[in-house]
């Protein structure tokens, strides 16, 4: 009776964990999408926490180094929403404490090789821990080269518009009505820099916007923006050069990965042709060698039997101690 209990307690604990599993992946996906659920609430408004979420986002120690590199990933994956950073880290604890308190009650429903499930299960915890950070972190470095791409064109445009006769706060509306053409991850980014801009100047909007892709060439563009509004110089003649700096740039690291595929191309050519090209081009000249010794050196008796399958018997002689 006792024990019939416990099998049920177990099944139903299992069950609520592979529930808080399942809303657990619910949860990430749509933290990582960016959907949070009501569209009437503003996704950059500060929400206070419950305290589970916040005890379970420091249940895992982590290091600082790590807790950046996830903060940089975010930021540059386009999930600006402040509770984002613990929102993640809680869920993704969350899944692996699920993984880990399954161990035991698995043993206790299926009883077998315990070694098997205590890996299956610590291995599925190292994955809910460690799959979250590389997707981010995928997506951060495609955002971020999408929107590097496009940063030429853009400049292009504020350089037309500079030399018309606009400033630089009268240009930011109009490279946002173009920018959805040219990549709609530069085009909300490019909201944000008009909005910050009113607030402050549009040198710490395009600073800010730096440190949200942290790339090189937007950290030029911003200091390019802050040398000309503290100095005075021509902006338009800056633009210009940083533009074409960074195509220059962006046509040097296109050629390089194109010279670097000769290299990446061999490893496929060496594991993946060369075994069939060997078979059909060694493999039958071998064969027939071996014909051809077997004819010439072997006696036409021993072919024949070698070919029949079996060897004469050697007839049994007398012993001389038979009566």
């Amino acid at each position: 009776m006792i024990q019939d209990w416990a099998v049920f307690a177990a099944s139903m604990l299992l069950a609520g964990l592979m529930l808080l599993l399942a809303l657990g992946l619910r949860n990430c996906r749509q933290i990582i999408r960016g959907d949070w659920g009501d569209e009437d609430r503003n996704p950059f408004e500060q929400r206070k926490l419950p305290v589970w979420v916040t005890w379970l986002s420091l249940s895992v120690p982590q290091l600082d180094l790590e807790l950046q590199r996830m903060k940089r990933d975010i930021s540059r994956a386009g999930i600006y929403a402040p509770d984002a950073f613990d929102r993640l880290l809680a869920v993704r604890n969350g899944l692996v404490w699920c993984c880990l308190f399954s161990i035991p009650l698995v043993l206790i429903l299926v009883p077998g090789p315990a070694f098997t499930v205590i890996a299956f299960g610590v291995v599925l915890a190292v994955v809910f821990y460690g799959v979250p950070g590389l997707f981010l972190n995928a997506r951060g470095r495609v955002r971020s080269a999408g929107i590097l791409n496009a940063i030429p064109e853009i400049l292009d445009i504020l350089s037309m518009c500079l030399s018309g006769g606009m400033t630089l706060e009268q240009s930011l509306p109009w490279i946002v009505e173009f920018s959805p053409n040219v990549s709609t991850d530069l085009t909300r980014e490019l909201q944000l820099v008009v909005r910050q801009a009113r607030v402050s100047s549009a040198g710490t909007a395009f600073q800010q916007l730096a440190d949200r892709i942290d790339e090189v060439e937007l950290r030029s563009l911003a200091a390019t923006v802050q040398h000309t509004e503290r100095l005075g110089t021509d902006m338009k003649r800056a633009i210009d050069n940083l533009s074409g700096s960074i195509r220059a740039g962006l046509r040097s690291e296109a050629e390089a990965r194109a010279n670097s595929l000769s290299v990446k191309l061999l490893f496929p050519i060496i594991f993946c042709i060369s075994p069939p090209v060997f078979f059909i081009l060694v493999i039958p000249p071998i064969v027939k060698l071996r014909d051809h010794f077997q004819q010439e050196f072997i006696p036409s008796d021993a072919t024949r039997v070698l070919q029949q399958g079996n060897l004469p018997v050697k007839p049994a002689t007398a012993s001389s101690d038979a009566p």
